[in-house]
């Protein structure tokens, strides 16, 4: 914790002595404290919602989800014989000291105890100033506190703490990243600023959690968030910094047009996005049960490398019979070797093994015998396929990577590692090519990655930049060839 600017101290003074809460807070509170409820469950199948005091019969088990026939919420089932269950979120208001705008960060806590009452509080903890730096200005007020190596915010009594007191937060990790964002006054403070067009409010209306600040400090890609808010596409408007300013709507999303009713309807997050791209299939509830795969973040690299042999719709199917318990990266080796070996993935006795791992094993036994003929092999069919890319103008050429010795001589020229990218360019993972001076084809000049039809790396003699002769080149093969035949 450190000691706060005059500046920002004033801002934080001037919030506390002369702002209020902004109209229809209350209401806004009340509306997230009732998605803090639960269905508890009795003998008999007696069912209780801890928000509508209803009582109902129901066959679901305990720690699944249900609506509740009267208020239409859903809630989680738990066992009537619960001592306590307790709910956090935080909520945040945006406000505005002179001309510059602070994010104030509230903690909103239930707790339903073994009467099964429902109590809630909601309490400020910190605020934040938004910036262009690394570092984020935060700061927080005593009821924030560090106990036994977690975050602990008091919620006794409001005036315990009167006057507040406030410091910045100087921890190496985030206090908060994401928060239930008050969208009602959001329009009017943004109002003759370079944010009064860029539907702020809107996203704020229809996406749960937001990182305010980020949008408030993100000016350049404001236009686009905005564009993407307009076209209600809301939680694609929080990765705006993802998405190209011009070009088609293939260009920008990576999907066709037709796509776009079934996008708009969805609300579709980012990660949605990419596996509709994977999927290739107007189906929401595929996307979100491929969602249980995504291992961290956004990564999604191994369901793309399954994409490569077996559609998404078919591994959905696969999945499903073990009841989601399919290791992805052990499923993705398992089809790898099996293409190699040229096992026929159309049929279900291959692609769909009983025993995954036991059958991944025995396939990786018999490819490590006969990996260097079978790489050799499939990588002369992958240049004969790739060669309708064969380009040239007076000065260059390219073309894919003939066989396995032409890798391992590239990258002896080179001075680089395409020389292990041998079974990926194989197996149809990537595509690689050799650009040449037309004068000298024999003489490495630029290695060349591609991913759908799309330049992902080149580079010439240790891994440096081609020079702008070279792209300019490259980026007519792209646009020209590449993307003509996508």
């Amino acid at each position: 914790m450190g000691y706060i600017k005059v500046a920002h101290r004033e801002m934080l003074r001037q919030i506390d002595n002369y702002s209020s809460l902004p109209k229809g807070w209350d209401k806004f509170v009340d509306k997230q404290a009732e998605y803090h409820n639960l269905v508890i469950k009795s003998k008999k199948n007696q069912c209780y919602c801890t928000n509508c005091k209803n009582t109902f019969i129901s066959k679901n088990k305990v720690n699944q989800e249900i609506k509740c026939p009267n208020c239409h919420n859903k809630y989680l089932i738990k066992r009537s014989n619960l001592r306590h269950y307790e709910f956090k979120d935080y909520l945040s208001i945006l406000d505005k000291v002179n001309d510059t705008f602070i994010v104030r960060y509230f903690e909103l806590k239930t707790t339903i105890d073994a009467l099964h009452e429902h109590h809630s509080s909601v309490v400020e903890f910190a605020r934040e100033i938004p910036n262009n730096n690394w570092h984020r200005d935060v700061f927080v007020n005593e009821r924030v506190s560090k106990c036994q190596g977690c975050i602990h915010i008091y919620h006794g009594d409001s005036n315990y703490f009167y006057p507040v007191k406030w410091r910045e937060y100087t921890r190496n990790y985030s206090l908060i990243d994401y928060s239930i964002v008050f969208p009602n006054n959001i329009k009017k403070l943004l109002k003759n600023t370079i944010y009064q067009y860029s539907c702020i409010w809107d996203i704020a209306k229809h996406c749960t959690y937001i990182d305010l600040p980020k949008f408030i400090s993100n000016k350049h890609d404001i236009g686009k968030t905005e564009l993407l808010a307009k076209m209600k596409l809301y939680n694609l408007a929080l990765r705006a910094d993802e998405f190209r300013n011009k070009g088609s709507f293939q260009e920008i999303f990576g999907v066709s047009k037709d796509y776009y009713p079934f996008m708009k309807k969805n609300n579709i997050t980012y990660l949605q996005l990419k596996l509709l791209r994977l999927l290739k299939e107007k189906d929401i509830k595929k996307i979100k049960y491929l969602q249980h795969f995504v291992s961290y973040g956004d990564s999604i690299s191994d369901l793309e490398e399954i994409s490569n042999y077996i559609s998404l719709s078919r591994f959905i199917k696969y999945a499903k019979m073990h009841h989601k318990k399919v290791k992805t990266y052990l499923y993705k080796d398992y089809l790898r070797f099996a293409k190699m070996l040229g096992l026929d993935l159309k049929n279900n006795r291959y692609a769909f093994p009983k025993n995954l791992r036991e059958e991944h094993d025995k396939l990786e036994k018999q490819y490590e015998i006969q990996s260097k003929v079978l790489v050799q092999k499939a990588i002369k069919k992958r240049s004969k396929e790739l060669s309708i890319y064969k380009y040239k103008n007076n000065k260059f050429i390219i073309l894919p990577a003939p066989n396995l010795k032409a890798l391992q001589d590239e990258s002896k020229q080179q001075n680089n590692c395409v020389r292990t990218y041998a079974e990926k360019y194989a197996d149809g993972t990537c595509d690689i090519y050799f650009m040449r001076d037309i004068q000298n084809p024999k003489k490495s000049l630029v290695t060349v990655e591609v991913k759908n039809n799309k330049v992902v790396q080149s580079r010439i003699k240790n891994n440096n930049d081609p020079n702008e002769k070279q792209l300019k080149f490259l980026d007519r093969w792209e646009n020209t060839i590449l993307k003509g035949a996508a």
